[in-house]
């Protein structure tokens, strides 16, 4: 199967009300994150290239979905909350990890003969501080290392294998200033055209957006807007450069920015965006965990989930802990 899919993961984004007061989608965005601002149906040319489809970030589990549970169901086909019982913030735990280390929808691409990689490049000093504190490993992270591939490195984006987490290199140049002169400040719509360019590579390649989520926890109507025009010139690029057999999904783990009258996250469904030759093929899901379930189906992939086995070790815990 000659055809590429772009997952792109957009950190703590929901679909808001249409308010200024609280969404800066509301007041920046002019392009395909209105989305966020309640406008599933664009009258800006974008509806014909895109379909939507709200998906339940709670995933039937109450209280406000969080990070840990929300990336591991997302990279895995696991209802994550559901196994644990509630959502889970920061960093997966040894349950999570041990679900994505089975799980691991790359590590599932590349047992079946397909080829799939993070494309999120580390840097030296982020790499060494995970050695020394392994808890702090995001999901992403693990959902690469369970594959047995190795992590891109920032020299990776000079070789245009990978992309810095930021897109355009400005948060690398205020966390490491030493790398200015090595990695200029790019351009954002370029970049998307040279995440579509490293994609046709692979069948599958995920690329984890997060300052969105901190733009979110922070209240920051300034953040948000140059978050939001970054992001939607940076799909402008990807949108441009998909070729017939390309599909791009935009995907978030639960809402945040689309509302900053709260530091919190948010119940609100998140938009599931697709393009591209598959845009049709990701109808009637109900939860953020049917995506990859869907993308398994789309390749012919039998992920071999048994849920029932984790919440069955979750009885054995208990009973243990009780005798």
């Amino acid at each position: 199967m000659e055809m590429s899919i772009i997952y792109l993961f957009i950190d703590g984004i929901g679909i808001g009300e249409n308010n200024a007061e609280k969404n800066p989608f509301s007041r920046y965005a002019n392009s395909i994150l209105q989305i966020c601002s309640g406008k599933l149906h664009l009258d800006n040319g974008l509806h014909k290239k895109i379909k939507v489809y709200p998906l339940d970030a709670n995933m039937g589990i109450p209280g406000l979905p969080q990070s840990a549970t929300g990336q591991t169901s997302l990279w895995t086909g696991v209802n994550a909350p559901k196994i644990i019982g509630y959502h889970i913030t920061g960093f997966p735990g040894p349950k999570l990890k041990s679900i994505i280390y089975d799980h691991s929808i790359i590590k599932k691409f590349v047992e079946n003969h397909y080829k799939a990689t993070l494309l999120n490049a580390y840097s030296p000093k982020f790499l060494k501080k995970l050695e020394k504190l392994p808890r702090f490993a995001s999901a992403s992270t693990h959902v690469q290392k369970a594959s047995g591939q190795s992590l891109f490195i920032v020299d990776d984006i000079l070789q245009k294998k990978a992309l810095y987490m930021d897109i355009t290199h400005h948060i690398m140049h205020e966390y490491y200033p030493e790398l200015k002169e090595k990695f200029p400040i790019m351009d954002p719509m370029q970049r998307g055209r040279d995440l579509v360019d490293i994609a046709h590579n692979y069948e599958l390649v995920i690329f984890e957006y997060f300052l969105s989520d901190k733009a979110g926890h922070s209240q920051s109507f300034e953040a948000a807007k140059f978050i939001i025009d970054k992001l939607e010139k940076f799909l402008k690029g990807i949108l441009e450069a998909l070729e017939e057999d390309d599909t791009l999904i935009i995907i978030s783990d639960h809402g945040n920015l689309e509302d900053l009258s709260t530091k919190t996250h948010t119940n609100n469904l998140v938009p599931l965006i697709v393009a591209g030759k598959l845009k049709k093929e990701f109808q009637n899901l109900d939860y953020l965990c049917d995506v990859p379930l869907r993308i398994y189906e789309i390749y012919g992939i039998n992920p071999q989930i048994e849920e029932e086995k984790y919440l069955e070790d979750n009885q054995n815990d208990l009973a243990i802990q009780k005798n």
